[in-house]
């Protein structure tokens, strides 16, 4: 499944999802905000896994033994009553075992420390009962870091009381036993020695220790970090001297030497006394260093027994680590925790400048991938209701979760699908576009040729009206011509009238014998052809009027 999981990369989907469960069910708007951080967890978890792919060791569910078996179906009873199912064990700590379980009103998975209290009739351990109550003391006041367990409730059972705890995936030791010769890789070994550093500098920040620190108490979460857990020997640091308030009973082999007994381990204690040294066999901050700097040598180390007798002696590296690329670093930071006087060992401080340099740069880690989601948001809570049939989460603090996608990779295939079919879309869009453009541009050729029209009618108005004006100025004159020509007609009217009545006087004349003299005739005619004269005239001048 990691495998087949880390082939895919998902990119930001568009628009809303059709199927996967419940996301059928919702409106568009708020398919899409629910499958976008759906997308965007699974991008980012696939984003890390392709990350430590080939540098960081896997983890599988370790097996039961009888006794174990056992105790493990009694708290499988009590937890299916209180409403509890999907048992997971993944191991064993000193008071009791840890597994996985999911909660069915909610959804939401956890890791589960089971402390045996009470016998079947209910009488009470008070030993491991006080246990119980210390380590849940520790565990409120160390809260707060990714690197440390987070104790987000407890539960009462009959026999057993139940720390409900931020859900992991196994055991540090477990996933060393899986490893290739029961060793991780260099880069595994850094990334968890970074983690559990953090969580170490968070614990001392609280003024504690956690007194205990060992392969099995150290926790792989959902995220791949390394998270330090089982905080029941921790113990609180005094303020005057900051050594820790009882002495160390946790495992002898990551023990700084000034914490054996001296009665136990003389060997010691001798050679402190040579170097001048009083130190008390209390833990202290330096002598958890020295822990951490021995976790961190058998991360990539075979385990020799005889190393718990060896602690006041240089540690010895095999041909595997010096083929490491970071031999330098790890020698420097594992000698400089490891340091037999406790004032000359490395701080955690200055152990993880070194670690999250390397990590840094390996995988390029700048962000935080996996972004929790707040359990008092409103869309948050509609977020759970609606996708209880599909989707599991994790707990990481008493406010935040996130999200676990049961048949991921169906989900993955439908988004692939779905995104194929929007990028097809978006290629008909672009095609779409194009074609768009272009007739934009043809109606932009069209418009420029409309104006061009609309620029010549404007201009052929003009001439209209020019002529029109010019039209009614002449009409203006025509009709004055025409009124001269009426004039000049009703003149030659009135002068054929004229004409008319001396024919008709001449022709009357001529009808008679008038008894005139030669004389008067003569004078008669003279006169007739002056008047025939000035008509002559008159005419000449009205013909020069009307041209």
């Amino acid at each position: 499944m990691q495998q087949q999981q880390s082939q895919y990369w998902i990119q930001q989907p568009y628009g809303s999802s059709q199927g996967f469960g419940m996301l059928q069910q919702q409106k568009p708007q708020e398919s899409d905000i629910v499958q976008k951080k759906l997308v965007s967890h699974i991008q980012n978890r696939l984003k890390i896994k392709q990350m430590y792919k080939d540098k960081v060791s896997d983890i599988q569910e370790p097996q039961l033994g009888p006794t174990q078996s056992l105790v493990y179906n009694i708290i499988k009873a009590e937890l299916s009553e209180k409403g509890f199912s999907d048992f997971k064990y993944i191991g064993e700590g000193k008071q009791g075992l840890v597994f996985l379980a999911k909660e069915l009103s909610t959804n939401r998975r956890f890791a589960i420390k089971g402390l045996h209290v009470k016998d079947s009739q209910g009488k009470i351990f008070q030993e491991t009962f006080n246990q119980a109550q210390q380590e849940i003391n520790m565990l409120q006041k160390c809260k707060g870091s990714s690197y440390v367990v987070n104790l987000l409730k407890k539960i009462e059972g009959k026999e057993f009381i139940y720390l409900v705890l931020n859900e992991c995936q196994g055991t540090l030791s477990e996933l060393i036993k899986k490893s290739p010769n029961e060793k991780l890789n260099e880069l595994s070994a850094i990334k968890y020695a970074k983690d559990i550093a953090e969580g170490l500098l968070h614990i001392h920040s609280q003024k504690c220790i956690s007194n205990d620190l060992k392969m099995d108490n150290i926790l792989i979460d959902y995220n791949g970090n390394a998270v330090v857990s089982d905080l029941g020997l921790a113990d609180s640091l005094t303020k005057t001297s900051g050594y820790g308030m009882n002495q160390y009973l946790g495992n002898l082999l990551f023990q700084a030497p000034e914490c054996y007994d001296p009665k136990k381990f003389q060997d010691y204690s001798d050679e402190y006394q040579k170097l001048g040294l009083n130190i008390s066999t209390k833990p202290t901050i330096k002598s958890e260093c020295f822990s951490l700097g021995y976790l961190i040598y058998l991360m990539v180390q075979d385990f020799k027994t005889d190393l718990m007798f060896k602690k006041h002696l240089t540690l010895n590296y095999s041909n595997q680590f010096e083929q490491f690329t970071y031999k330098n670093q790890l020698k420097f930071i594992i000698n400089g925790l490891t340091q037999f006087k406790p004032e000359d060992r490395l701080s955690i401080k200055d152990v993880l400048i070194i670690l999250k340099g390397i990590i840094s740069f390996e995988f390029q880690l700048d962000q935080k991938f996996i972004e929790f989601m707040d359990d008092h948001d409103q869309t948050t809570q509609q977020f759970i209701s609606k996708f209880k049939k599909d989707i599991e989460f994790v707990q990481n603090s008493s406010e935040k979760f996130y999200p676990i996608i049961k048949k991921e990779q169906d989900f993955i295939q439908e988004i692939l699908s779905k995104q194929q079919q929007e990028q097809e879309i978006i290629s008909q869009l672009c095609q779409s576009n194009i074609q768009l453009e272009q007739q934009i541009k043809s109606f932009k050729d069209i418009q420029k040729q409309l104006e061009n029209e609309l620029i010549a009618l404007r201009n052929q108005k003009v001439q209209l009206e020019a002529t029109i004006v010019e039209s009614n100025q002449t009409n203006i004159l025509l009709k004055q011509e025409i009124e001269k020509l009426k004039q000049t007609q009703k003149i030659l009217v009135n002068y054929l009238k004229v004409q008319q009545n001396q024919k008709q006087n001449i022709q009357n004349l001529n009808s008679f014998q008038p008894v005139i003299s030669q004389s008067q005739i003569k004078k008669k005619g003279e006169e007739a052809l002056k008047k025939q004269k000035q008509e002559q005239e008159k005419q000449i001048q009205l013909q020069k009027a009307y041209n």
